[in-house]
């Protein structure tokens, strides 16, 4: 395993809820996610009348514990990487030009992966099998995580 990992959005949140590295299998010191990943859990969580598997997950939660998740959220911890666009811009389109064939979800994810020598992890309700497949292509390691 490296010493950094990139998380999905789904694995970001579990662990802006409070789950524990450990408990994840994410001991790596460090945690980063992609803008698009980081979008899609803002987005999810934006929009209190769209029920969907982010959202559901702060539902049980009291009204102050809530606010304080999409605060986390909100206010994105300093110990939780992202790679600007303006690094991966370059690198995204030359995966493309090797002939892989992605959407800017995996592509931005495999571009940090390879700028920050990390691994890739995904929750199982992102598995991604093109992903997946490309990265095994790449030597790069995708691991599917269970919140």
């Amino acid at each position: 395993m490296g010493e950094a990992v990139v998380v999905d959005d789904h694995l970001l949140l579990a662990l802006l809820l409070g789950r524990e590295r450990t408990a994840l299998g994410i001991q790596q010191a460090r945690i980063a996610t992609t803008g698009l990943w980081y979008h899609r859990l803002c987005r999810a969580l934006s929009d209190s009348t769209v029920v969907g598997s982010m959202s559901r997950r702060l539902s049980g939660l009291a009204p102050p514990a809530a606010a304080a998740a999409i605060a986390s959220v909100v206010r994105l911890p300093a110990d939780i990487e992202m790679v600007s666009l303006r690094e991966l811009g370059w690198p995204m389109a030359e995966l493309l030009t090797g002939g892989l064939r992605l959407n800017l979800l995996s592509l931005e994810a495999l571009a940090a992966a390879r700028v920050l020598g990390a691994e890739v992890c995904l929750a199982e309700a992102d598995h991604n099998e093109a992903l997946i497949d490309a990265a095994g292509a790449l030597e790069l390691n995708v691991r599917t995580v269970k919140v």
